[in-house]
């Protein structure tokens, strides 16, 4: 039975129109009224307790729909997960003509990759990989969506038997739970990497075994080498012989080596970022690593490790919506997307100076203005670090602080502004709400972004430790504890952080993004 636009559930989300029919339900844009934002309901009249026990689970992990509420209503279930703007892949795939070249597919796969990755690090695997199962978000990151079929290898509570198959996209061991793992998502995404790429189907696995056209299927691609053996390796009817991470499949894929002194790699950098809602409705800060990894929205933690090549450009942005504006959660979000399109255009530019930094702010800036226009005055604050080879440079606006650790010594990088600084440098006396006035933030008109930034350039040492935060963390824990944090070995800088921030009775939102070289 499908539900009518404007009809309500639990008195709180009203419809507004389907968005999308699968396996396990019907999907519906709608808005909650108790905190107004928009979400997807999922409904169905077969139970989706399952589905929620795995989304739940997998509330860390990015670029997924994560799960809001579940509920059951007479003889339907439902799902109230975080609304993805943005496209069916399907639909994506169709826009470009019915296929994807292999350059957008490598820029897009990545989200895909991180997300996989994180969710098999916890036991889970999908089992249902397939273009109808991804989402292409506003920013061209893939979504994964329905976990019907989403099972533990480790966790009993987690488990499921329940198979929905995609004919010709699932490895043949799908319905052999004792042999699933990581490696049978890894099939699934390689058939569907080859029919995004070709319109077409791979053979079934018992054809395969009689003549396998999945070889020359490949050689009629633009694919280097390295990106042909990845998919066989992937695509192995064996799966002894298959990857058993999708950080090996991508290692191969794009032709990079962590180990040090590769010809392909300068060094590695150790990244771990975590943004928290704290005690406030709305989680406005919005933060990206690289262009792979950018997030909007939501409480999640994400971690890995970014290989960088020879004279390419890298970059960590934090934003922070301000409170008192109009939906300052939009405005972060914005600017976030605007610095990842200026990375799609500048990773391998030759030159990266102060005036091209500038030219960023001025953009931003306007596109903040911009958005104001159509939702009421809005703001936020940003923090920038960029780095390529042994150079760093840090850009800011705002009250979001930039940290360095070099040789055991911590140094704030960015500059505060806010009034009580101001105040302070004129030797004044400073009331408590001025520490959280802004003097300049993206979105101030009649001003060039520019004009307002504080902009430094170094030198990157190996050892050295940055810190780029919302003014949420920075509020929590003084100067000598931050340095004793970041210093912590592996996950423990990041936990150690919000550990001392949850001990606030009024914890801010709060992001952090801690990167090791």
């Amino acid at each position: 039975m499908e539900l009518k636009k404007g009809s309500r559930l639990k008195n709180r989300y009203e419809i507004i129109n389907e968005i999308g029919k699968g396996g396990f339900g019907t999907t519906y844009k709608a808005i909650d009224h108790l905190v107004n934002r928009f979400v997807a309901i999922k409904c169905s009249e077969s139970s989706l307790a399952h589905e929620a026990k795995v989304l739940k689970a997998l509330e860390n992990v990015p670029n997924i729909s994560h799960l809001y509420d579940y509920f059951v209503s007479g003889k339907r279930h439902f799902l109230v997960m975080k609304l993805i703007q943005g496209k069916s892949l399907a639909k994506f795939r169709a826009e470009c003509g019915g296929t994807i070249s292999i350059n957008v597919l490598k820029d897009m796969l990545p989200s895909a990759l991180i997300t996989l990755d994180q969710m098999h690090e916890r036991g889970i695997v999908h089992r249902d990989i397939s273009p109808g199962n991804f989402l292409v978000s506003e920013d061209n990151r893939l979504v994964l969506i329905d976990f019907g079929s989403a099972t533990s290898t480790r966790e009993n509570h987690l488990r499921s038997s329940l198979i929905f198959n995609h004919k010709g996209l699932e490895a043949p061991e799908n319905n052999k739970l004792s042999e699933i793992g990581a490696w049978t998502d890894i099939y699934s995404l390689c058939v569907t990497i080859i029919f995004l790429l070709t319109g077409e189907g791979i053979p079934s696995p018992e054809d395969r075994l009689r003549y396998d056209a999945v070889p020359s299927m490949l050689t009629r691609l633009s694919l280097t080498s390295k990106m042909q053996n990845a998919l066989m390796h992937g695509l192995s009817l064996d799966i002894n012989k298959r990857y058993k991470s999708v950080q090996l499949f991508a290692d191969e894929f794009y032709g990079k080596k962590a180990q040090s002194g590769s010809e392909f790699v300068a060094y590695s950098v150790h990244y771990h970022a975590r943004t928290d809602i704290g005690g406030r409705p709305v989680n406005q800060d919005n933060f990206m690593v690289d262009k792979k990894y950018a997030y909007a929205g939501e409480d999640c933690e994400i971690k890995g490790y970014l290989d960088c090549e020879p004279d390419e450009l890298h970059v960590v942005a934090v934003a922070d919506g301000v409170a008192s504006s109009n939906h300052g959660e939009l405005a972060s979000k914005a600017a976030i997307q605007a610095i990842s399109h200026f990375i799609d255009n500048y990773r391998n530019e030759e030159g990266i100076h102060e005036t091209l930094i500038e030219e960023l702010l001025n953009q931003v800036n306007e596109k903040i203005i911009i958005l104001g226009e159509k939702i009421g005055s809005t703001a936020t604050t940003i923090s920038l670090l960029l780095w390529k080879n042994d150079t760093y440079w840090i850009a800011n606006i705002g009250d979001s602080p930039i940290y360095l650790v070099h040789d055991n010594h911590l140094e704030m990088l960015s500059e505060e502004h806010t009034v009580a600084r101001e105040k302070i440098n004129g030797g004044k006396s400073v009331l408590p709400k001025e520490f959280h006035t802004l003097t300049r933030y993206l979105g101030k008109k009649k001003i060039a972004g520019s004009e307002m930034a504080y902009i430094k350039a170094g030198s990157i040492s190996k050892g050295d430790i940055f810190l780029v935060c919302s003014d949420g963390l920075k509020g929590v824990a003084s100067e000598e504890e931050i340095k004793r944090y970041l210093k912590k070995d592996g996950d423990k800088a990041i936990a150690a952080f919000y550990k001392r921030a949850h001990k606030s009775a009024h914890m801010d939102n709060c992001t952090a993004v801690i990167l090791k070289f």
